[in-house]
Formats: structure tokens, C-alpha cells, sequence
């Protein structure tokens, strides 16, 4: 898989918890480095990350949760050129869950993932992909019902 440039960036505001929105980033993205960049009201909670390590976590989650199809969906129309932005709902973060967001969404604002790629549709296929899982072939039922003795 190719290279990845990634950006997670939320804000928060006066009227939140710094560490509250911290782990709320957390349980969507993983253990990440976040840095707190002052703004002139609140401040910026930021992780930066080269390659699709930093994206191995929302990979999963997105499996667990079972909503490849509509996670697929809402980033192939977030898809700008050569890059994926797409937000996360903050208050569905807190709560361990995945919930695509848009900033007028939520007063609060989402939490912004910024993906850079050479194939935004390619990285998208891996992070939604379904990996192959199917051992079996179904039931192993005698089909001819008799007694085999």
C-alpha cells in the first residue's frame, strides 16, 4: 500500500474538557501524539503521521462496528483531489464510537481527519476493505441422510 500523509486536528473550546476531547480522539484513532496548539479562544489538539500505521486503528474500528459500506461511501465523497477530509463526531468518539460528522453538524465542531495520497479511492478500499475471512464453505450436513456403517 502506498505512503499517507495524515492530520488530526480537533478544536476545543472553552467549554470543554481538553482531556475529554483528548480521549475522544483516542478511541476513534488510537494512542496518538497530540499536541495543543493555543488559539485566540480554546485551543488545537493535533496528530501528524507518515504511513498507514496511523490509520490501522480506524481500520479496525470500522470492522468492529460493522459500517465499511456507509464509512466507504462517505469518504469516496470526501475524496478532494489528491486528499480525504472527513470528520468524526466528537460526542460519538467519547462514547468509543464511529460517527461521520460535518462542522455544522455539531456546535462543538468534529474531530477533522486530513488524509494526503497519491489514490485517495485506493487508500479508501483499504481502509473500508472487507478482508477475506470465509474458511468455510457453509454447512457439512450428510446430504444423502443415510447411515454410513
Amino acid at each position: 500500500m502506498e505512503r499517507a500523509k495524515v492530520r488530526i486536528e480537533a478544536r476545543v473550546y472553552s467549554t470543554e474538557d481538553e482531556e475529554k476531547v483528548s480521549r475522544a480522539i483516542k478511541n476513534v484513532v488510537g494512542e496518538v501524539e497530540l499536541k495543543a496548539i493555543p488559539l485566540g479562544r480554546g485551543l488545537l489538539l493535533r496528530a501528524q503521521g507518515e504511513g498507514l500505521e496511523i490509520l490501522f486503528f480506524l481500520k479496525r474500528k470500522l470492522e468492529r462496528e460493522r459500517i465499511r459500506d456507509a464509512a466507504r461511501a462517505r469518504l469516496l465523497r470526501s475524496i478532494e483531489d489528491k486528499r480525504i477530509v472527513f470528520g468524526l463526531n466528537k460526542q460519538a468518539a467519547s462514547a468509543e464510537h464511529v460517527s461521520f460528522s460535518i462542522a455544522s453538524e455539531t456546535p462543538l465542531g468534529p474531530i477533522t481527519v486530513i488524509i494526503e495520497c497519491d489514490d485517495p479511492k485506493a487508500l479508501v478500499e483499504w481502509l473500508t476493505g472487507k478482508e477475506e475471512q470465509r474458511g468455510g464453505r457453509g454447512s457439512s450436513r450428510d446430504t444423502d441422510g443415510g447411515d454410513k456403517s
